[in-house]
Order: structure tokens, then C-alpha cells, then sequence
């Protein structure tokens, strides 16, 4: 009498694995056309995962319940594949979970309503997905985020003839699987110095982030990105850095340090905001690592 429900349960499972073996192909192959850093991945995929699960995974429990733990597994599968694992599952996870209930509501409301018009309406997503080939063809915007900080001492543009210790005070939200700095060679602050500093990622290995001085006078310095092989060139890419000494009253200085970069992750109105944070944290420890111990 219990081997009917047993059976269920084994389909059940089966159909589970197939939709997760399913969407991890489409997942290769996204990455095997380039297009793992759009909204393809992130945008398509959770989609495609949802409208299977909902489709073939016939169950009594919620369609929510089942859709979330299907893309909590799928996301702890490809943490192995997405570059920096854990990093892009926490980055990843709420656009995917956002998709999912965003077409679960869909087809809920459609169902409940019996208004088969609504169904048309799962056609966003398919639009963004086709969409994206031809958006990545244009350029995306400069993106510039500036830092300030007021310092109780008189300093100078010579605080770039030294190496910093980058790793003195790194912040937390770095320490989560973003690639770390482990060494600069170069210091020069003359027209043309280039430094280059070595990244490490946990799966790409050392890259690094060439730096050339364009301009520089009394009071700023601009290094302009003339090399990028580290794995952040995934996320973004850099453009230039520009730092301002501003002399104040009884001997303070204002200094600012503005990173001016492109998004290269899709879609541009979710990973923003995110990359805006972290180039802002970024800003702050440079600001630290160079100036705050003369």
C-alpha cells in the first residue's frame, strides 16, 4: 500500500534532476557563446528553470516553495561553475529569486482568473532574453563613483611613491570571494610610470591590473586601466582613477578619489547599484592604504 507514494516520490525526484540537468546545459552553453556576464544568464535562466518546474513538477506543495528550493539547488550546484563561487551565488540569488516569483505570480493570477490573455504576459522575459544579443553590442555607460575623505594632516600626490600594504584593514565585504590584491610593482608618479598590480582569484588564478600616470600635477594624479587580466575584468571594466588633494584650513586636506569604469554585467539596472558599492568600498580602502599612514 506504500509503494504507490514511494513511486510518486521517485518521479518526482527524477523530473527534479532532469530540469537541473536541463538548465545547467543551457547554463554551458550560455557560457560557451559569451554570454554568462548578460541577462541571458540572469535573466533567462531562472526563467527557463521556473516554467519547467512549474510545467513538469507536479506537486501538492506551493508553486513558490517548489520554484525556490529547485533555484536554491541549482544555485549551489553552479557556485562550482560561476567564477567565484560563493561571491556570484550571493550576487546572483536575488535576481534569480525575483524572476522566479515574478513568473510563478503570473501564472497563479492566470490560473485563479481563468484569463488566458494574462499568459502573454510571460513574453517579458522571453523579449529581454532575446533582446540582449544585440544590446551587448553597444557600449555601456561610464559609470563614475567618488570617494572623499577630510584627513587631519597636510599630504601630498609623493604618498604614490610608496607601496601600500593592501591587505592592512581589507574590508569584510571583500573577504566574501572577490579577487584579492597580492602585489604591486611599480611606484612611479612621472608621465607614463605604469604599475601593475597582481590579483588572485580562487579560480582564475593571478591576474593583473596595469595602471599608467596620464596626468598629474601639484594636487591630482589620473591612472588610466591599460591593462585588465584579473578576474574582475568580468564584472566591469576599469576606465581611469583620479585623485584630488584639496588644502584646508589649519593644515587638513580634503582628498577624493574618483574610479571611473563600465558595467559588464546584465541587466545593467540590478548590477549597478551593486558594482557602485563596491567601487565606493574600494575607493575608501585605497584612500586608507595610501594616505592614512604618512
Amino acid at each position: 500500500m506504500e509503494e504507490a507514494p514511494i513511486n510518486r516520490s521517485k518521479v518526482k525526484l527524477y523530473i527534479l534532476v532532469v530540469i537541473l540537468a536541463v538548465v545547467s546545459l543551457a547554463f554551458r552553453v550560455i557560457n560557451d557563446f559569451f554570454y554568462e556576464q548578460t541577462s541571458v544568464l540572469f535573466v533567462g535562466l531562472p526563467a527557463l528553470l521556473t516554467i519547467l518546474v512549474i510545467n513538469y513538477y507536479k506537486t501538492p506543495k506551493t508553486a513558490y516553495g517548489v520554484v525556490f528550493k529547485t533555484i536554491t539547488i541549482f544555485l549551489l550546484m553552479s557556485s562550482i561553475l560561476l567564477g567565484e563561487g560563493i561571491l556570484c551565488v550571493i550576487f546572483a540569488a536575488p535576481i534569480f529569486y525575483g524572476i522566479g516569483a515574478v513568473i510563478v505570480y503570473i501564472v497563479e493570477y492566470n490560473k485563479n482568473k481563468k484569463n488566458s490573455k494574462l499568459y502573454s504576459l510571460l513574453v517579458i522575459p522571453v523579449l529581454l532574453v532575446l533582446a540582449q544579443p544585440f544590446g551587448i553590442l553597444e557600449e555601456p555607460e561610464i559609470q563614475s563613483v567618488q570617494t572623499s575623505v577630510i584627513l587631519q594632516n597636510d599630504v601630498s600626490i609623493n604618498s604614490f611613491n610608496k607601496h601600500p600594504d593592501f591587505m592592512k584593514d581589507y574590508p569584510n565585504f571583500f573577504k566574501i570571494g572577490f579577487p584579492e590584491p597580492v602585489g604591486i610593482n611599480g611606484t612611479g608618479t612621472s608621465l607614463g610610470d605604469v604599475r601593475n598590480i597582481q590579483f588572485e582569484s580562487t579560480t582564475k588564478g593571478i591576474g593583473t591590473l596595469s595602471l599608467e600616470v596620464t596626468s598629474k600635477t601639484e594636487t591630482s594624479i589620473v591612472f588610466k586601466a591599460v591593462k585588465d587580466n584579473t578576474h574582475i575584468n568580468h564584472w566591469l571594466s576599469w576606465k581611469k582613477m583620479k585623485v584630488e588633494l584639496v588644502h584646508l584650513d589649519d593644515n587638513k586636506t580634503e582628498v577624493k578619489w574618483t574610479s571611473s569604469y563600465q558595467c559588464e554585467l546584465g541587466p545593467h539596472w540590478y548590477f549597478e547599484p551593486l558594482e557602485a558599492f563596491a567601487v565606493k568600498t574600494m575607493n575608501k580602502h585605497l584612500l586608507d592604504a595610501y594616505f592614512n599612514q604618512q
